[in-house]
């Protein structure tokens, strides 16, 4: 009889959390830090992996999330919400009796920044992805901005693994804290897990075998770009860690769609194919993107550009410089924005004829001259940093958009905006139109 009292008292104890846990979830969805630190404090049950670096975070924590939430109930970072605000959601997120892993995107905001979530997430794996130049008003060198990353595994616990991607020389050489686990993971065969025979050029989308323990398994993705194995490999190490076999994780990546607007490949109704690349638009991401496109088979290339992020240069000096580079690449380069002039010019130096480079202060001038020239066999880039006139460009070409904010500052794309007024056209994009894998 005792026993079974315990029993029921148990029962009433985890029904009774529950309900106020759930009763305390209106003020708990954005919890001061503190109030974070405490909730974090009850999650003993779950595995918490924390993702960091320069790019590929979103994409990483897209990936793990969706491989490990086939295995258990499992919480992540959404929308790219890597900051202060976004990791306190995510812990409040979380359920003690429920949530089996959660997975962190850990962003840079300010020095410090990085140390500080990492005490309160309290990760048992790191990931560290890359070091690049980015945020250059605060840390001025790769230098700081390595050491600033490495903070992520500088307080794992005794029992922590740090996964690092060694095709990044500044991420190869992190110190792991004596005592910790390190994975590491790359091209070269040294590594724990490595990779081979990459391909990705378009009409055909990334592929790849990974080595695992000595174990072959071909990854195929619905993503465009050898770039984002320093994405994926990670995902693979850290799901094979926590025991995930290696063909159930071939068989998500196969299913995951590629992040909205970071090298999305979407076919328009007239049968031509934009991919989208106007999330991020770093000097880094512009190169990468560029290079697949050199890979890519087209009857036409066309890129849609808006500016660069963070540049040290000036515009006339940066666009122009953009602008040569596309001459020699694309067929068209049309430029939008208050300096697309520049870009024009470039390109017209570059070789490209009056006609094929084109200025346009809007999204609507550039849609109109643009659509009408797009058919089966052509491929549109479309690249900036979270330029909403780029994304509305996209749209344009589906439909009519109905946004008519004329210069909008939210950073992010039009898929994650809640006043963008057109929901039918994303959700065609983004669940209809995607590429999906060859």
């Amino acid at each position: 009889m005792g026993v079974a009292n315990t029993g029921n008292d148990l029962v009433a104890v985890k029904i009774l959390l529950r309900k106020s846990w759930d009763a305390l979830q209106p003020a708990l969805r954005k919890p001061r830090w503190w109030v974070a630190g405490i909730l974090r404090s009850f999650l003993w049950r779950t595995t918490v992996v924390a993702i960091t670096g320069s790019n590929g975070k979103t994409t990483a924590t897209r990936y793990l999330a969706a491989i490990l939430s086939t295995q258990a109930p499992t919480q992540w970072t959404r929308l790219n919400r890597n900051s202060q605000g976004g990791i306190t959601e995510t812990i409040a997120f979380c359920r003690p009796w429920k949530t089996r892993y959660a997975v962190f995107e850990v962003g840079f905001g300010e020095l410090g920044s990085i140390r500080r979530a990492a005490r309160l997430i309290r990760p048992h794996l790191s990931v560290v992805l890359s070091v690049l130049r980015e945020h250059r008003l605060v840390l001025k060198s790769l230098e700081t901005t390595a050491r600033e990353k490495a903070e992520l595994i500088a307080g794992l616990p005794e029992n922590g693994v740090a996964v690092l991607n060694t095709d990044d020389p500044w991420v190869a050489k992190m110190p792991v804290p004596q005592g910790r686990t390190s994975i590491r993971v790359g091209a070269s065969p040294g590594n724990d897990v490595w990779y081979e025979n990459a391909e990705s050029a378009w009409p055909h989308m990334l592929r790849f075998t990974a080595v695992v323990d000595g174990a072959r398994q071909e990854i195929r993705t619905r993503m465009l770009g050898v770039h984002w194995i320093g994405s994926i490999l990670p995902c693979i190490a850290v799901a094979h860690h926590l025991g995930v076999p290696l063909e159930e994780i071939a068989r998500v990546i196969e299913e995951v769609p590629p992040y909205p607007a970071r090298m999305q490949p979407v076919r328009l109704p007239s049968g031509a194919v934009v991919i989208r690349d106007e999330f991020k638009g770093t000097r880094h991401t512009v190169d990468v993107a560029f290079d697949e496109l050199r890979r890519a088979r087209a009857s036409r290339k066309f890129l849609v550009f808006g500016d660069l992020w963070q540049s040290a240069l000036e515009p006339r000096e940066r666009l122009g410089e953009v602008g040569r580079e596309a001459a020699e690449l694309f067929d068209y380069a049309i430029f939008i924005g208050d300096n697309a002039r520049y870009g024009m010019a470039g390109s017209l130096k570059g070789g490209l004829a009056q006609d094929r480079a084109r200025a346009f202060p809007d999204y609507q001038s550039a849609a109109r001259f643009l659509k009408p020239l797009l058919g089966p066999g052509d491929v549109v880039l479309t690249k900036a940093d979270r330029n909403n006139q780029l994304s509305r460009l996209f749209y344009s070409l589906l439909g009519e958009v109905r946004c008519t904010i004329p210069l909008c500052d939210r950073p992010m794309v039009c898929d994650d905006c809640r006043e963008f007024r057109n929901p039918e056209l994303v959700q065609q994009a983004n669940e209809q139109l995607s590429v999906r894998v060859d």
